[in-house]
């Protein structure tokens, strides 16, 4: 028996074989034990014999980058007679791996072992693997396997938005949400930003701005940087969408107005920093306030969708100083304007009060008359301004930007001939990607100072104009263009009726990296 057990398997055999015809003797106890202890031997020979660490086609040393996922590695043991029950992880993992979620040494208990995910920190490593054939490291044992991982640095690579964020409509009160994704090596940081402002403690690849307030209305971006450099995401909107006539800081003074052109129009007055109005069918919504240069600005929007008006640098309410409206307080502050839910009948026009248009000065509301003498008392104008000639009124609107999302891709005209848009960062200008204009394009210029960026970003349109402007920019950044085929400079006229003459363009103008000024620019004849 003694000779036979050192043969091992042959043994198991036989004496399995033999157990079948003696179990009821009084020797059958003693055979019972030799079957165990010769199983028992043959279970070590089938992790302690002559065993091998295997993988899937990813042998020792395995070569990866940082920054990288890595193929997904299995790990066995080959010339065994059973498969491992766990297995010891030691020596040094590398940060960003794990070997069956397992990123520190310890036990997991897995027949197949499985390396993946993305490592972070170049170096070498050398982590250890010893397989058990039963659970928790029990039973037999495999010899201990010194399996190499070397991490290379990752080469490093700028910023590249794969997915951008896009446009939110939401209700007032309700939430908006904006992802992005980037790719770069090493792997971008997130900063996003509102009007070109960065907005503090937001710095994941999404951005939720709960309980949505006309306030919050503006163009959301993001900016990805890494040791590489950086790069700011394409624009997306946050708009409202509303059926009331106006939600937050503004106040109706008057309705139903028969404009003198035979239009009907309600006036709105900004009482604090935002509100976002709608138009009835049919008519006219205007809403006032007072730009930086103690102009009464007047913002009208007619058709589908919702108009939202946010001052920054905003003061007031108090009277205005260039006018005799000392019952009318108006807010004061740089407007940026968010039309959303628009279609081919929405409308926008953007124009300041002055000497060449003619008010009712005594409801707290203006009425625009057509243009003519304003001293004419048949125009109800000449107790609204002070001094009458002796005032200096700039005559032209100060606001940041206009941008424009579409229901149908559409929208009807843009006419703010009497306004100069600016802005020291974000974007200025008119912002509506992908818009088709089915009216005209009217800009009386364009000024970008210190890190904002001049735009007129559209889907196409037919009419595009800059009146008595230059396009010249303080910062020297070319105005990024589409959907223009052609941009005339033509003449233009203030509020205070004074000529603006057509002026010859000044500025580059970009489409998609190229520069386009000469396809599109119409300049004025000599």
């Amino acid at each position: 028996m003694l000779v036979a057990l050192l043969q091992r398997t042959p043994v198991v055999r036989l004496a399995t074989t033999a157990e079948e015809f003696v179990l009821a003797a009084p020797a059958g106890t003693l055979l019972r034990s030799a079957v165990g202890a010769v199983a028992s031997l043959g279970a070590l020979h089938s992790l302690a014999g002559a065993t091998t660490l295997q993988t899937n086609g990813h042998p020792s040393p395995f070569n990866v980058t940082a920054g990288t996922a890595v193929p997904t590695v299995f790990f066995t043991v080959t010339g065994t007679q059973s498969a491992p029950g766990s297995w010891r992880i030691g020596g040094s993992i590398p940060p960003g791996l794990s070997f069956s979620g397992r990123t520190t040494p310890g036990t997991v208990n897995v027949s197949t072992l499985q390396l993946s995910g993305a490592p972070t920190t170049a170096n070498q490593y050398a982590v250890t693997l010893q397989a058990f054939e039963g659970p928790n490291l029990s039973l037999t044992s495999s010899p201990v396997y010194t399996y190499v991982i070397n991490v290379a640095a990752a080469t490093a690579t700028p910023p590249a938005i794969t997915s951008p964020p896009s446009n939110q409509t939401v209700s007032a009160g309700g939430a908006a949400v904006f992802a992005v994704a980037a790719t770069g090596s090493p792997a971008p940081s997130f900063q996003w930003q509102r009007n070109g402002v960065n907005l503090a403690g937001q710095s994941g690849t999404t951005l939720t701005l709960s309980a949505v307030q006309p306030s919050d209305t503006g163009l959301y971006q993001v900016v990805a940087t890494n040791a590489s450099g950086s790069t700011t995401s394409a624009s997306a909107l946050l708009g409202l969408s509303s059926m009331a006539k106006v939600i937050g800081d503004g106040s109706v003074i008057g309705e139903n107005i028969v404009h003198p052109n035979h239009n009907i129009f309600d006036q709105v007055l900004l009482t604090g920093v935002a509100e976002t109005l709608t138009a009835d069918p049919g008519q006219v919504t205007r809403t006032s306030y007072i730009d930086l240069n103690d102009d009464i600005v007047q913002v009208e929007f007619s058709g589908a969708g919702t108009l939202s008006l946010v001052l920054d640098d905003s003061s007031g309410p108090a009277a205005p100083v260039n006018y005799n409206q000392p019952t009318v307080n108006y807010m004061k502050g740089h407007a940026g304007i968010v039309i959303t839910g628009a279609d081919d009948t929405t409308n926008v026009s953007v124009f300041t009060v002055g000497r060449a248009t003619a008010f009712d000065p005594t409801g707290g509301y203006n009425i625009l008359l057509p243009p003519g003498d304003a001293n004419n008392p048949a125009n109800n104008g000449s107790s609204l301004f002070q001094g009458h000639d002796t005032t200096n009124y700039d005559g032209i609107a100060g606001i940041a930007f206009i941008a424009i999302a579409s229901t149908n891709g559409k929208f009807g005209g843009v006419r703010t001939s009497d306004a100069t848009y600016f802005a020291t960062q974000g974007m200025t200008g008119i912002y509506a990607p992908g818009v088709q204009f089915t009216g005209p394009v009217f800009i009386g210029d364009i000024s970008a100072f210190n890190t904002a960026t001049p735009v007129i970003l559209l889907g196409s349109v037919s009419d595009a104009r800059i009146t008595g402007g230059d396009l010249l920019q303080d910062n020297d950044q070319p105005v990024q263009v589409s959907g223009i085929s052609q941009l005339k400079f033509t003449a233009g006229i203030d509020s205070q009726g004074n000529p603006l003459p057509a002026q010859s363009n000044q500025g580059t103008l970009q489409q998609n990296g190229s520069d386009v000024t000469a396809q599109i620019v119409v300049n004025p004849a000599p």
